[in-house]
């Protein structure tokens, strides 16, 4: 019984919420003359075909796409805000980093 609360217990401390990703340093950053729209329109696809489960939402500035899973809660974000000096940046985030980094090559490739 010990051994089974254990392992509960270390697979919900593996899941990570959006804040605490967004908490970390960024594992990609860039600017993009393209409107949030724009954006949002060419990379929401791109993260639906790494994971289905992908959404995006409208936020005050932009949008919100987040990658999650039932296991381990959200896997990837990218906020794509509007930038004051016209057009916008982007930042992702990811429990992964470093490993094949397909959540930053998508987004990248939109840019």
């Amino acid at each position: 019984m010990k051994k089974f609360i254990l392992a509960l217990g270390i697979i919900s401390a593996a899941g990570c919420s959006v804040s605490s990703l967004e908490s970390q340093k960024p594992i990609f950053s860039g600017h993009s003359q393209k409107s949030v729209d724009q954006l949002n329109r060419c990379i929401a696809p791109k993260w639906v075909e790494l994971r289905s489960s992908s959404t995006s939402i409208p936020t005050e500035t932009g949008y919100k796409i987040t990658a999650s899973d039932d296991i381990f809660g959200a896997l990837s974000v990218v906020n794509i805000d509007s930038s004051s000096s016209g057009g916008s940046d982007v930042k992702v985030y990811a429990v992964a980093k470093g490993w094949n980094d397909h959540w930053g090559k998508a987004v990248h490739s939109c840019l």
